[in-house]
């Protein structure tokens, strides 16, 4: 295979695992060494890859609100380009295929504030710590909808909520998204609950009008505010 055209992501996200799930094998410091060599590797040889996604889901689950899920979040991110720039890397080759991982949850509006706001400070971290193109600064990011927030009584209503929490991610400027099935807080996903949470995605892509305007909320005054 030629490695330069291979695309994908690992989440690669030590940080978090120190924080929010106690999954961890390594030490801090031999972790990051991982995680930069991995940068380092990527950026010569597979320039299509995403070689981290960081995490805030994760952080968010074990209990975080909105705004401590993007403070943890971005605070490691920074963490990573500090390290990589420390070993000798050019931010503006490697924070290209950094890639972020946020939860939504059932406060609409608030959900949509964070995703907007998040975009806004990395664009400022990554400006501050050296980088020049626009690409460096942008924050690609995946949305999950949130587990925490599933209830096992009366799961069909998890239905309304996901949805909810979804087009809460779109209206924030979400790349990609994961809609849990309504299912979740009893077992495995049935097969039913995930065309639900299939077709809950292609609606609102497909039938609401929501992805027709880049960034649609955009001058609302409590959005802004």
């Amino acid at each position: 295979a030629d490695l330069s055209k291979i695309s994908g992501t690992i989440q690669n996200d030590i940080l978090k695992e120190y924080a929010a799930r106690g999954t961890f094998i390594y030490p801090p410091k031999p972790s990051m060494k991982i995680i930069t060599d991995i940068f380092e590797y990527c950026s010569n040889e597979l320039p299509k890859w995403n070689t981290i996604s960081i995490s805030g889901y994760h952080i968010r689950e074990a209990g975080a609100t909105a705004a401590q899920e993007l403070a943890f979040t971005l605070a490691n991110g920074k963490a990573y380009l500090k390290a990589a720039i420390d070993k000798g890397l050019d931010i503006d080759v490697f924070a290209k295929r950094l890639s972020f991982f946020f939860n939504a949850h059932n406060n609409f509006f608030e959900e949509i504030a964070k995703f907007r706001a998040a975009r806004r400070m990395w664009a400022k971290i990554t400006k501050d710590l050296g980088a020049k193109e626009e690409r460096s600064m942008m924050l690609r990011f995946h949305t999950q909808t949130g587990g925490s927030t599933l209830t096992a009584q009366q799961a069909k209503n998890n239905i309304s909520r996901v949805t909810m929490q979804a087009l809460a991610a779109v209206l924030g400027g979400t790349q990609s998204l994961h809609t849990n099935g309504f299912d979740e807080a009893l077992s495995l996903p049935t097969e039913e609950a995930a065309k639900i949470a299939l077709r809950t995605q292609q609606i609102i892509a497909f039938e609401s009008g929501v992805t027709d305007t880049v960034d649609p909320l955009a001058g609302s005054y409590f959005i802004e505010s």
